[in-house]
């Protein structure tokens, strides 16, 4: 016999009061168990209860003992044990339904406890390596990883493994070194077209996965969901339950799939404050300059002379002014390193201005070198101090 959950049993009597006539056409539509249940109830063979189930069940073992009786007076023992088998998985199956609805509603509190952490992160390096940490002690899982895509690869950004630090950031170390490829033949590849989470039950044996990291990291099973909060996919999810030696199941891959839709979502908040952070910090040094150069012109001495157009000092010129000319020999993005490299700062300084890889910085400053063709960090910096010190042709 089939037991159904608790939501499917819901009478149509529970979802549409019939003392209002416009309640009727706004009730959720009415499924063909909840039918079921409405008829079974109104033959008089269930007695409609607040618990469908409970009902259900009871009717089940209230028959269950006419037809008991009804063997033994025929003496029918096969048939009675048979019987006993059937009330026995029946039993069965009901605790299972009423085990599987609790997992999923616990699951749900934790993925919205983990993301409740995780939205008071104002930084994206601090949100994007807390986001495995709080997929695993939050929601229960024994490894969880954060890979982003990035130029049709696999990058891991970050992982935790619970107490096992060391093993953690091996696992980065070694991903990154492979960071594989988004070919046809990898589950991700998958998730990117679906736009669905995916469960690997033999990970040794799927020939979907990444076999080079799935040797690595001793995965027997895991679950993946894609991280897309504008729609496209920007990495990915991983968890799974080494330690305790379980198999992942869809409320495993389920959990993961909430999870990273909400981190998403968290994630996207945190880069545009850290970015509204630095238009505020560039428009606050703006006036500053600006304020100066008024000041300046404030408290200069009059003389009683013809004179001549003065060359504006690099204090007083305007940012704009400056980063024009540089646009002339570099990207947008170019421009930028150059800039945040003549105030001095490092690769790692620079990647967290601008939430790009160090790795990233690294290849940026080579090009800004060759286009100015300059031999060090220090020169470029010099090349643009002088952009910044030469009058405007205007």
């Amino acid at each position: 016999m089939t037991v159904t959950t608790p939501t499917d049993c819901l009478p149509v009597t529970a979802l549409v009061d019939g003392n209002h006539p416009g309640w009727a056409s706004k009730a959720p539509p009415v499924s063909a168990v909840s039918r079921r249940y409405d008829e079974a109830c109104r033959s008089g063979i269930v007695e409609r209860a607040d618990d469908p189930i409970r009902a259900v069940a009871d009717t089940v073992d209230a028959q269950a003992t006419l037809v008991r009786e009804a063997l033994e007076a025929l003496g029918d023992e096969k048939a009675l044990a048979a019987l006993e088998a059937v009330l026995d998985l029946s039993l069965l199956e009901r605790q299972l339904i009423e085990d599987s609805a609790r997992r999923r509603t616990l699951a749900l509190l934790r993925v919205q406890e983990g993301l409740s952490k995780l939205r008071g992160i104002d930084e994206v390096a601090k949100i994007v390596d807390r986001a495995p940490r709080e997929l695993v002690e939050s929601c229960g899982f024994d490894r969880a990883v954060l890979f982003r895509v990035h130029e049709g690869k696999m990058v891991m950004e970050s992982a935790y493994f619970g107490d096992d630090v060391d093993g953690a950031e091996k696992m980065i170390a070694f991903a990154q070194s492979v960071a594989p490829p988004l070919d046809h033949m990898l589950l991700q590849t998958q998730m990117i077209r679906r736009h669905a989470p995916e469960i690997v039950r033999d990970a040794r044996n799927d020939p979907r996965v990444n076999r080079p990291i799935i040797d690595f990291s001793l995965t027997r099973s895991y679950v993946a969901a894609p991280v897309m909060p504008t729609g496209r996919v920007i990495g990915f999810l991983h968890a799974d339950r080494l330690y305790s030696g379980r198999t992942v199941d869809e409320i495993d891959r389920d959990t993961v799939w909430a999870f990273a839709e909400g981190f998403g979502y968290a994630f996207e908040r945190t880069v545009l404050m850290e970015r509204m952070r630095r238009q505020h910090a560039d428009v606050r040094a703006a006036l500053a300059t600006a304020e100066q150069a008024a000041q300046a012109l404030q408290d200069a001495d009059l003389e009683l002379r013809k004179v001549e157009p003065a060359e504006r000092s690099p204090a007083s010129r305007r940012p704009a002014e400056v980063e024009s000319r540089v646009h002339e020999m570099l990207t947008r993005r170019e421009a930028e390193v150059l800039r945040l490299m003549a105030d001095g700062r490092t690769n790692q300084q620079i990647a967290d201005e601008l939430v790009i890889t160090p790795g990233t910085v690294k290849s940026h400053v080579k090009r800004v070198l060759r286009k100015l063709h300059a031999s060090n960090r220090a020169e470029a910096a010099s090349i643009y101090a002088r952009l910044a010190a030469r009058p405007d042709p205007s």
